[in-house]
């Protein structure tokens, strides 16, 4: 009797483990959310900074801007390609139930939330469509608004981004920005998310046999490549943002959501702050990071420790290693001595810690 009253203890609803749960998966889009607030904030101070500049006309000999004709697309075009993607990824990795892919998916955006609002607001770029569309955007009141918070200093000038933030001006909520040039937030949450889909793709048909895994992937890649070149394109038609914006997003993006320190903190969150848990940390290098095409796929990382960092190094059969291992060799069972330099991969010296990274294409 006992143990039935526990078990359908842990069934119900508002049981501890389903509270850890769901604070285990909400935590991430919080932080998130968090690092998104931060954005807005350097964007209206960024914003400020803009509209009390002296020259306000844009940079020209941009090469994106020579190579399409200037057009006008509703911006409402240009946020559905950015919510488009992140939606889909959301209701894939809940199916899935992927805990790993969801923390390493809001983290990274979290970081590019705080990148971006760090960007623009420590160097302001002139609006890429102009100071008369640019208040057109604004509106009247907002931009007469932040013109007086130019003219303000100290905790006059944060109450009054403070009161920005949270209640607008007048009935203008939010208030959109201006000279938000570095980096370009459409393109980064587009490739970003469409990045997460298609490793969420890539996971599932894993099961799959060989000539339908090609193709789906291959129709994967087709998608993602359509809608993040369609959001390039509408961006530079309209002046929207510079094409180095463009360029410095797509880069940035890939080298934090490849990164194998993304990695680790993602599956570090997913086993329950466990350093070494059973699954292997993965990394995913896809065909686009370019220049490393060729080495397209997934990699385990491990940790190790300095010893067998330095059982490596002894490999190499360098005479400066050797000086060096002889040089600072103590008498304690720590030192370094030949037969430890040849030890790697014995029972004594099994893998522990520093990272190594092992291909598993």
């Amino acid at each position: 009797m006992a143990e039935e009253r526990s078990s359908s203890a842990d069934l119900k609803p508002f049981s501890d483990k389903y509270f850890k749960t769901f604070l285990k998966w909400s935590f991430p889009p919080l932080i998130c959310a968090v690092c998104f607030f931060f954005q807005s904030v350097m964007l209206h101070m960024t914003t400020v900074k803009y509209v009390l500049l002296h020259d306000k006309s844009p940079l020209h000999d941009d090469l994106g801007h020579e190579l399409f004709k200037k057009e006008t697309v509703a911006m409402k075009v240009l946020d559905a390609l950015s919510v488009a993607p992140p939606l889909l990824v959301i209701v894939g990795i809940l199916l899935l139930r992927d805990a790993r892919l969801w923390a390493k998916v809001f983290f990274s955006n979290a970081i590019l939330f705080v990148l971006k609002g760090l960007f623009d607001w420590m160097t302001v770029l002139p609006d890429s469509i102009g100071f008369g569309a640019c208040k057109e955007r604004l509106g009247d009141e907002p931009l007469k608004y932040l013109e007086r918070m130019g003219q303000l200093s100290g905790t006059e000038y944060f109450s009054a981004l403070l009161e920005l933030e949270l209640y607008g001006v007048g009935k203008v909520r939010p208030v959109r920005y201006c000279a938000d040039m570095l980096m370009s937030g459409h393109t980064f949450v587009t490739v970003l998310y469409m990045l997460a889909l298609a490793d969420l793709v890539r996971r599932i048909t894993i099961l799959m046999p060989p000539i339908p895994r090609v193709i789906w992937r291959i129709s994967m890649g087709i998608f993602a490549a359509l809608c993040v070149g369609a959001d390039l394109y509408l961006i530079v038609k309209t002046r929207f943002h510079y094409t180095v914006d463009i360029v410095m997003a797509i880069g940035i993006t890939l080298l934090i959501y490849t990164n194998a320190g993304m990695a680790l903190l993602a599956q570090w969150y997913a086993s329950d702050g466990k350093r070494n848990s059973a699954e292997a940390d993965i990394v995913w290098l896809p065909a686009i990071l370019i220049p490393f095409c060729c080495l397209h796929g997934y990699y385990s990382v491990r940790e190790m420790e300095d010893q067998q960092v330095a059982d490596l190094q002894a490999n190499n059969e360098s005479s400066t290693w050797q000086w060096l291992t002889e040089t600072f060799k103590t008498s304690s069972e720590e030192s370094l001595s030949p037969e430890q330099v040849q030890s790697y991969g014995s029972a004594q010296t099994a893998p522990k810690s520093e990272a190594e990274v092992e291909g598993s294409v």
